[in-house]
């Protein structure tokens, strides 16, 4: 794909950093981690483990070896993930390793996250592309990055005719998904938490 390039392992660090930085102020992460001075090192390990669950199990792109951009996405099966052993024991394994760094939140973030995986999956049980998460460095912003690192992705999708699946909890980022095609599927508060979510997908145009 043009103008956009694989992540590399070495790369993770600063991109972990950069993607924990532009999350801060957003209200599931506010919600996970309430203490605004230890908020973003909380996030980063978050993003760290997402980041390579998503290199080992789907696809995480940037922009150029500047990170101004960084995008995760992953092919989802529903039914065959459900019992896919080896993405479970490396999930636990990476689990494991955000243990320490988050302590009490962890078991929190993980009920949250459950919710909003499996409302996914009842949205959407067909495979399907899972727009993961993406991040431009508060640098960086309003610059166009964002579209560089969607567009291509959406084009592959279409030349797949796959559907494109993703979620927000940012009311302000409902307009700008729309413009790339996505519609609400489904707006509903998160259990446990004030957060509002919506779930949102860009159908196959062929």
């Amino acid at each position: 794909m043009d103008n956009i390039f694989r992540l590399k392992r070495s790369q993770v660090e600063p991109a972990s950093k950069i993607l924990a930085r532009t999350f801060e102020n957003e209200p599931l992460i506010i919600d996970w981690f309430p203490d605004a001075t230890k908020r973003v090192e909380q996030s980063y390990h978050l993003m760290k483990n997402s980041i390579r669950y998503c290199m080992r199990f789907g696809e995480v792109y940037t922009t150029s070896p500047k990170l101004e951009g960084i995008a995760l996405w992953q092919l989802k099966d529903p039914k065959e993930e459900q019992q896919n052993k080896p993405r479970s024991l490396y999930a636990n394994w990476l689990r494991f390793r955000v243990v320490v760094a988050l302590g009490e939140a962890l078991e929190k973030v993980d009920s949250m996250y459950d919710c909003i995986i499996s409302t996914q999956y009842e949205l959407v049980p067909s495979l399907h592309w899972y727009f993961f998460t993406l991040g431009v460095d508060p640098n960086f912003q309003g610059k166009g990055f964002a579209s560089r690192l969607i567009r291509p992705m959406l084009a592959r999708i279409d030349e797949e005719q796959l559907h494109c699946y993703l979620d927000t909890n940012n009311e302000k980022n409902i307009a700008i998904y729309q413009h790339f095609g996505f519609k609400v599927l489904k707006k509903y508060q998160i259990p446990g938490s004030n957060v509002i979510n919506w779930s949102m997908l860009r159908e196959n145009p062929l």
